[in-house]
């Protein structure tokens, strides 16, 4: 007996010194976490070159507290509007390097304040050297809050940088939100010809720096699209996502791209153009430090507004934007997406893929649900909409009509059909989609068939995973969506869920046994590639923190195996990884701030990656959008259905009446035999698109570096053009020189 009680009291001692441990560990966190404020005194260094090489010069002006970067032609930029400031201009936005946006812990109302409005004889800020370049801290006093900021000059670029480790927060009355970091530095005159801000919505879009009579026109979109671990209120915005992390500015023979080299996922960008205040057009970062969640809140069932609620703790994750100053012929968006490129090839971001040859591309709908009522009870059952054999058969049909095989993709197989199910739709395909000895037949027969898995949304249990495997929100919430249509119809009554980043390698690793169990080596991986998010389980998944890191890692490990990867819709991280990219952006957005759209994206990938659109046959003006495909270098792509259900669940969601094989075939046989597309995809198939000309009296000019340059006409009427008259949508490739 005294030897048992000896046992317990050295095992409660044990337990005792655990728990120590567990507390000393979490106090040393909390204290690390409240980065405490404290005053720094002033240091301010006097006018001087920081750093220089043969081509830059980055510059500290004690005058207007300033970082200049001045290049070897005579031009320079810098983070203060330096021409009004030195014609005594005393605005607080165009005089600060850096503005924030605070909540007041209180009234948890937010407020964006300037740095400018914190001097006080330059008390605010404090600067010190660091290899080649400057650390500037700038100090909120009011706010109690202190950023450092970091300019380096690198060989053909300066980057500046925060990082949410070294900030300092009272966190008493005001907690930090965001930085807008250096929002001057990429500016240009309004005055300057042919000026204009470039901003990566969708394919691409272009502001113009004129002023108007509207005043200044504003634009601000989410790098990699809306945080999917967020709640917010239903926004029914025809925007578009921005899936590349750059932005730029034009005009008088120069530019200025910037590039968000870290922190991406917590990056808003922003731009203005004509502000008739300023007399400047500008683009710009604000770095998000804090996650937030937002609701709606109603009054006596009355509309009252938003209100926003914020993480607890600063995302410690460094945060910077490298710029690039261009000249010349390379001063232009397609300087910007040339210099782009070659900043992904150089970090071996940006990989080779075997171009497919097929000018086309079929993306089957396998399963969908209905809903009948018996005995008064609605019960749901999955009934296909094309069955495996019912696939093969179409590719026959199509290959007798004379066409070339099109690349096929599989979407909606899962148990739960086109709507989430279980992860990668559950371990086994339902026998509604046919036999497996009938999938192997139609993958033998077409081996460039992909098979689309869902590994980032799911609505059940199953597969190796529960509801519990969620990521939380920034007030730790599920993060749970629902399906909306396009007539703004929610489904409240079906919500579907966010994997958890921790588990995201595994829900991946789940697609890949399905794969293999079939024979499926072409994986098609939509959701992973276009939708980012955050998982407040752990600092380390803050405002999306390494969501470029793990999707690559888990690409790059797939095509080690040997098995080819598609995605959809793709944010540049999955891009540069992937093999083909289907339903590829190729609009800007319904925003009344773009003049102009560009072909961006489209530019930065062609010579690497297959591109194909988004469906052509559920398109409102299918000769425009074919139109479009030509001009912007893409394979067309069409949504199949082998049968119309007609009273399927997702007909609000999904387009299903215009799905329908038979009623697309001669637009197939169109687009991949007698319409000539074929023929200007394989002129241009892996070539570099170059430049782009917009349309001049509606007809539209791609230069690519074979030779090609197609010309396209985007209006309904005849068109003269450089190749001779074009027909109403037409195209075509010409070589020239």
């Amino acid at each position: 007996m005294s030897r048992f009680r000896q046992i317990a009291k050295w095992i409660a001692v044990a337990l005792i010194i655990s728990m120590l441990a567990v507390l000393l560990g979490n106090c040393k966190k909390k204290v690390q976490s409240e980065r405490p404020y404290r005053s720094i005194k002033s240091a301010i260094l006097s006018t001087q070159t920081i750093a220089k090489n043969a081509d830059y010069e980055l510059e500290w002006n004690e005058e207007a507290k300033a970082m200049i970067l001045k290049s070897s032609d005579g031009s320079y930029w810098s983070d203060v509007l330096y021409e009004n400031f030195l014609e005594g201009s005393e605005s607080a936005n165009g005089n600060s390097p850096i503005s924030i946006t605070v909540a007041n812990t209180k009234t948890l109302q937010w407020d964006t304040v300037t740095s400018y409005e914190q001097l006080e004889n330059g008390s605010n800020i404090a600067c010190k050297k660091i290899e080649n370049g400057l650390r500037v801290t700038y100090f909120f006093e009011k706010y109690r809050i202190a950023i450092p900021v970091e300019y380096t000059l690198q060989e053909n670029a300066v980057n500046v940088a925060i990082d949410g480790n070294f900030i300092l927060e009272d966190g008493t009355d005001y907690k930090l939100v965001s930085v807008s970091l250096t929002p001057n530095f990429c500016s240009i005159k309004n005055s300057a010809k042919n000026g204009y801000v470039f901003v990566p919505s969708g394919c691409g879009a272009l502001m113009y720096t004129k002023e108007t009579s509207n005043g200044v026109r504003k634009y601000s979109g989410e790098v990699y699209g809306k945080d999917a671990a967020r709640r917010m209120p239903t926004d029914f915005v025809d925007d578009e996502s921005v899936r590349l992390p750059v932005f730029g500015v034009s005009g008088d023979q120069k530019a200025l791209m910037g590039v968000i080299e870290d922190g991406a996922g917590a990056a808003v960008i922003d731009a203005q153009a004509g502000n008739d205040r300023t007399g400047y057009s500008n683009a710009y970062a604000t770095f998000f430090v804090r996650g937030y969640d937002r609701f709606f809140f109603t009054y006596h069932g009355k509309p009252q507004g938003t209100t926003s609620r914020i993480n607890d703790n600063i995302s410690p994750n460094k945060m910077s934007v490298s710029y690039y100053p261009l000249s010349g012929e390379k001063a232009g968006y397609a300087g910007m997406a040339e210099q782009y490129r070659a900043y992904l090839a150089e970090r071996k971001m940006l990989s080779d893929s075997k171009r497919e040859d097929s000018s086309y591309q079929i993306t089957f709908l396998g399963g969908t649900g209905i809903t009948k009522s018996y005995l008064g009870i609605p019960k749901k059952k999955m009934v296909s909409l094309t069955t495996f054999s019912q696939a093969k058969d179409i590719i026959t049909k199509i290959k007798k009509d004379g066409c070339k095989t099109p690349l096929i993709r599989l979407v909606g197989y899962g148990d739960n059909g086109i709507r989430p199910g279980s992860i990668a739709g559950g371990k086994k395909f339902l026998s509604i989609y046919g036999k497996k000895s009938e999938l192997s037949d139609l993958l033998t027969s077409y081996s460039k068939t992909f098979i689309d898995y869902d590994v980032v949304r799911f609505a059940r249990s199953g597969n190796g995973f529960s509801l519990s495997d969620v990521a939380k929100t920034a007030i730790r919430y599920k993060a749970e969506h629902f399906a909306t249509s396009p007539n703004r119809v929610m489904d409240e009554e079906n919500p579907y869920y966010i994997i958890s980043r921790r588990k995201l390698s595994k829900a991946v690793d789940r697609a890949i046994d399905k794969a293999d169990r079939y024979g499926n080596t072409a994986i098609s991986l939509s959701t992973l590639g276009t939708i980012s998010f955050s998982d407040y389980v752990s600092d380390a998944y803050i405002n999306e923190n390494q969501i470029e890191n793990d999707v690559m890692k888990i690409l790059s490990k797939i095509k080690k195996e040997g098995q080819k990867i598609a995605v959809s819709g793709a944010n540049s991280y999955a891009a540069v990884r992937s093999d083909v990219i289907f339903d590829t952006v190729s609009t800007a957005g319904e925003y009344s701030a773009f003049d102009a759209e560009i072909p961006f994206y489209q530019m930065v990938f062609h010579s690497y990656k297959t591109m194909y659109t988004e469906p052509l046959n559920v398109q409102d003006n299918m000769e425009y959008a074919v139109a479009r495909a030509a001009a912007y270098g893409m394979g067309a792509s069409f949504m199949i259905t082998a049968d119309y259900v007609k009273d399927s669940d997702d007909l609000e969601e999904y387009p299903l009446h215009a799905t329908v094989f038979e009623d697309n075939r001669n637009a197939i046989k169109k687009i991949a035999l007698t319409g000539g597309f074929s023929k200007v995809y394989e002129e241009t198939a892996g070539a570099a698109l170059i430049d782009y000309r917009l349309p001049t009296d509606g007809v539209s000019a791609s230069v690519y570096d074979n030779g090609i340059t197609v010309y396209a006409n985007h209006t309904n009427s005849q068109k003269d053009s450089p190749a001779g008259k074009l027909a109403a949508y037409a195209f075509l490739a010409v070589r020239e020189g």
